[in-house]
């Protein structure tokens, strides 16, 4: 209702208003606000222009047309009005406010800027122009003259903390760690569940070595979200650096547990668990728990470290089939078939290990290497109640498989039928059985289809090169490259990927590329006769 004094106050001071105009005027600005108040603009704004037509350029009116038209989300209309009414009456900081929500609102920056300038003019120490100043030249990105506006509203008004939370981080942002710190100190005790601001106020007394206020600070922020990784790597490193084996292990432990997914925890964890082998290289756990680090970036170094390992504790199959199997993901069939060979010596007749080892031979181009370790497996199918339908069928179509390569045909297509009598849907038995189709005299184009329809993505090594042999079969060395091409790239290629993609690229005309990835694969493979004797024969 201030507006309707503002109204007749202009009105008698300046005598120049009619009353009963200025009294209408009144009674339309009346119940123009009431539709305002309850967002009903569109019967608002015609009782304005009415009230505006008897008294023209009143800021009061004007004002109410800019928040009219704002509510109608017609900001061109509302920055009209809202102007006017400050120009009209500059001493009305309400009015001008009006202006500057519009601009704000409609990202006008340099009608922002103009109306900050003229603002400053009239009312240079006011709170709310100051707000905007310094609102302004944090957009602008002078952080330095927002953060001295800030400070200035701070000092002559007080704080609330919204303005708390907007200059700490500029208090950080102009280099200013201390006055930082103790605005967040004032601020803490009104948001006193943020975790960021606990996390926030631990690292600025890390920085500043007050390391009991810090370590206090990062306790709140975890237990207020335990999952906040910044927090606990930071935690971490204002305990005294672990000088004993079993701190250096206690601390590799805690990272890798605490903060699996963490970069910097990830590597801190390596150097720690690097330090305590330095010390003692036989150390079972830390080997297994760096291994656990380089998994899924070097499978090759975790393979080794774990292999490493069984060397001093020979007595967890759990150990002996993630070493055989990251062997086997890294690429290196040999060393997987040589890993499991062990682990059955010592577990025989464990299936996880028959698995690995018929895979790992399949790999190495080793048919009869792999089928007695299937057929054991076949055997036990009675004998293992955790088996699912799946695992049987793409066992009966792997022994399929493995006996066409042997050129037993008949026995191969009766091992497919028995696998597609259990599933005819698994990727494993699909690609297993379109090798058998094709070697034992199928329609070949129909096995082609077969196996390049059943490939997954991502696929298994031996599938990619199982489909890459079929396509050199075939007599497309393009198709057979693009796939094996690929499944080299995965970092998991075994030495018939290498080997059948030279074969592909020779049959391209392109022999120096195909001696080139040979070589690479005897690089890892030194005792692999088939690529020796490509080499040989190329």
């Amino acid at each position: 209702m201030a507006w309707i004094g503002l109204l007749i106050v202009v009105g008698t001071a300046h005598g120049q208003y009619m009353l009963p105009d200025t009294i209408r005027a009144q009674q339309l600005l009346v119940r123009s606000l009431t539709y305002l108040e309850v967002g009903q603009p569109d019967e608002a704004i015609p009782l304005l222009e009415e009230a505006l037509s008897l008294i023209p350029e009143e800021p009061a009116l004007l004002s109410a047309l800019a928040q009219a038209h704002r509510q109608q989300h017609d900001l061109n209309a509302a920055r009209f009005y809202a102007e006017k009414a400050c120009r009209q009456a500059p001493q009305e900081v309400s009015y001008c406010q009006e202006w500057l929500d519009v601009l704000e609102a409609s990202g006008e920056t340099s009608a922002l800027q103009e109306a900050v300038r003229f603002l400053e003019r009239h009312h240079p120490e006011d709170r709310r122009v100051l707000r905007y100043q310094a609102r302004h030249a944090q957009r602008r990105g002078d952080l330095t003259t927002a953060r001295r506006l800030y400070e200035q509203l701070r000092d002559r008004y007080g704080a609330d903390t919204s303005l708390y939370r907007t200059l700490w981080p500029l208090q950080l942002a102009t280099g200013d760690t201390l006055a930082a710190l103790q605005t967040l100190e004032a601020l803490l005790p009104f948001d006193a569940d943020n975790p960021e601001l606990w996390r926030t106020a631990g690292l600025l007394y890390f920085r500043r070595d007050a390391r009991e206020k810090a370590r206090w600070a990062l306790e709140r922020a975890l237990r207020l979200a335990p999952e906040d990784t910044a927090a606990a790597r930071l935690l971490a490193r204002l305990e005294p650096h672990p000088t004993t084996p079993a701190a250096l292990l206690a601390r590799a432990r805690r990272l890798i547990e605490q903060q699996p997914e963490d970069p910097q925890a990830r590597q801190e964890a390596r150097a720690l668990l690097q330090d305590l082998l330095r010390r003692d290289s036989t150390h079972v756990e830390a080997l297994r728990l760096l291994a656990r680090l380089y998994r899924d970036e070097r499978p090759d170094w975790s393979a080794e470290l774990l292999t490493r390992s069984l060397q001093y504790d020979p007595r967890d199959l759990s150990v002996w089939t993630t070493a055989a199997r990251t062997w086997l993901a890294a690429g290196m069939p040999r060393r997987s078939a040589e890993v499991a060979e062990e682990a059955l010596f010592l577990f025989p007749d464990q299936p996880p290990l028959l698995r690995l080892a018929a895979y790992a031979y399949l790999s190495l181009g080793r048919p009869d290497g792999a089928l007695p370790h299937v057929e054991t497996l076949l055997k036990l199918l009675p004998e293992w109640p955790e088996h699912t339908l799946e695992e049987a069928a793409e066992l009966h179509a792997l022994q399929g498989h493995l006996l066409a390569r042997l050129e037993r045909p008949d026995a191969a297509r009766e091992a497919c039928r028995q696998a597609r009598r259990l599933n005819t849907r698994a990727a494993a038995v699909r690609l297993h059985c379109a090798v058998v189709d094709w070697l034992a005299g199928g329609p070949q184009e129909v096995a082609l289809q077969e196996a390049r329809a059943a490939l997954p993505d991502p696929p298994e090594p031996w599938m990619s090169e199982a489909l890459g042999w079929l396509y050199l079969q075939a007599g497309r060395p393009e198709q057979a490259r693009s796939v094996l091409q690929q499944a080299l790239q995965s970092g998991h290629a075994g030495p018939l990927t290498y080997a059948y993609l030279g074969e592909a690229l020779a049959r391209l005309g392109r022999l120096d590329e195909a001696r080139r990835i040979w070589q690479e694969a005897l690089r890892k493979d030194p005792d692999n006769a088939y690529l020796h004797q490509l080499l040989t024969t190329h």
